[in-house]
């Protein structure tokens, strides 16, 4: 019997970061994967959500995915998806709708509710003749609902090679990234089915249960947040599946992808003085292997002397930049002191109380002493020191409180409070 193969990607998230290296680290990752697909031959591709990490993208990511996509397409590999929690929108189009109306893909999570049951049907590779179908993301209690309402019986007496592809975490699989209150029992999957393929959990996780055969993560292919970074510089792979399938599962292995190497080191400054962490943290810079890396160093613990504030962060990153780093972050989060910072406000009015708390804070405001522009820090000096810095946080904060008008999509809503921020900034249109 002829021996076939597909691949199960999710949590690609193209366009997540802010950072432009890391955004394009992200993208190269998805590339990789789709170039690793058209080599291996694979017949068809599974993406089990989250393709993007909004439902309308940054064009740029969207057209650089759709070139990988239609390349797939041209070597005859067809591709089948379904929604992730971030790439789906209930009250606009998304761009996955756009470009499966382009014929780059297909949604498999067609169905509809026929008096309270959902009857999904399915869709057939006329390749492999496997049957594919599935449920998208939503939120949590929407999906366990979609779930709970599911015509199990129909998706169950189905015949022939069957994959259902999901966006959720699975109650009996749990790990640290799914809140206790989260998951789906696998009791309200169907059974039966040969393979499913699962994304939203961002580990690589593969199990088999009594009526569920095999059950997939493929987890991200690089990550959306440095808690991913961190986990794959201590060794967890990025990557996906190939499966080799006839009238059942052959074969099912996980195929790294590696965008760039993580380097992560930690520095306790418990019982240390500012200065003392500042003259570790450099030396540590000049010491780690940085060259084309991604450098993630964790500062934490309590100060003996000093405030986190006192410590030239912006330092140990340009050295880390100057001796190669690719990307370079420093997390002083759980970095604190012992000294006590009083912080004494009184005030007839939440208003009055407010603003002379903002007065406190403002007058001991100093420029990050790592910015050497001169320009910029005249620029900062202007605009944050003394009256003229109390009265632009005054009115940020004004604009930060705005509330959502009845009737206003999330969307509207975002670009009238961003605008109002640039407006009170005056950062729109300054050089």
């Amino acid at each position: 019997m002829k021996m076939y193969k597909f691949a199960h990607l999710s949590d690609c998230h193209i366009g997540v970061w802010r950072d432009e290296k890391l955004r394009e680290l992200n993208l190269q990752a998805f590339e990789k994967a789709i170039d690793t697909c058209i080599k291996e031959k694979v017949d068809f591709i599974l993406i089990c959500g989250d393709l993007f990490d909004a439902n309308i993208p940054d064009l740029y990511q969207v057209k650089r995915a759709v070139e990988k996509l239609r390349l797939a397409k041209q070597n005859g590999i067809n591709i089948y998806l379904i929604y992730g929690s971030h790439d789906y929108s209930p009250n606009t189009i998304s761009m996955i709708d756009v470009l499966e109306s382009a014929g780059l893909f297909k949604k498999v999570s067609q169905g509809e509710f026929v008096g309270d049951e959902l009857q999904l049907e399915f869709t057939e590779d006329q390749k492999t003749w496997a049957k594919i179908t599935g449920l998208p993301g939503r939120k949590i209690g929407l999906e366990r609902e979609y779930f709970q309402a599911l015509d199990l019986e129909s998706l169950e007496q189905a015949k022939g090679f069957k994959i259902f592809l999901f966006h959720s975490p699975i109650t009996e699989l749990k790990t640290r990234f799914v809140p206790e209150t989260q998951g789906v029992p696998i009791s309200l999957f169907p059974r039966r089915f040969n393979y499913y393929a699962g994304g939203n959990i961002h580990k690589m996780v593969r199990e088999e249960f009594a009526d569920h055969a095999v059950v997939a993560y493929s987890g991200p292919l690089f990550g959306t947040d440095f808690r991913d970074l961190e986990d794959m510089a201590k060794g967890e792979k990025r990557g996906f599946f190939i499966v080799e399938f006839d009238k059942a599962i052959k074969n099912a292995r996980f195929v790294e992808i590696k965008a760039c190497d993580v380097v992560y080191q930690e520095l306790d400054g418990t019982k240390k003085t500012a200065k003392q962490v500042e003259d570790e943290l450099l030396k540590l810079a000049n010491s780690v292997d940085a060259e084309e890396k991604i450098v993630l160093l964790r500062v934490f613990g309590t100060l003996s002397s000093g405030r986190p504030v006192d410590i030239d962060f912006g330092k140990a990153r340009l050295i880390l930049t100057e001796r190669g780093a690719a990307y370079a972050n420093i997390n002083r989060y759980a970095l604190s002191t012992e000294e006590k910072i009083e912080l004494k406000v009184k005030g007839e009015s939440k208003r009055e109380i407010e603003e002379r708390i903002l007065v406190e804070k403002m007058s001991g405001f100093k420029v990050d002493p790592s910015i050497k522009d001169e320009k910029v820090r005249r620029f900062l000096e202007e605009r944050l020191s003394s009256e003229k810095g109390t009265e632009l946080a005054k009115n940020l904060l004004n604009a930060l409180k705005t509330e959502q008008k009845e009737g206003e999509t999330k969307t509207d809503f975002h670009s009238r409070v961003l605008r109002s921020i640039l407006e009170v900034t005056r950062l729109e249109g300054s050089e």
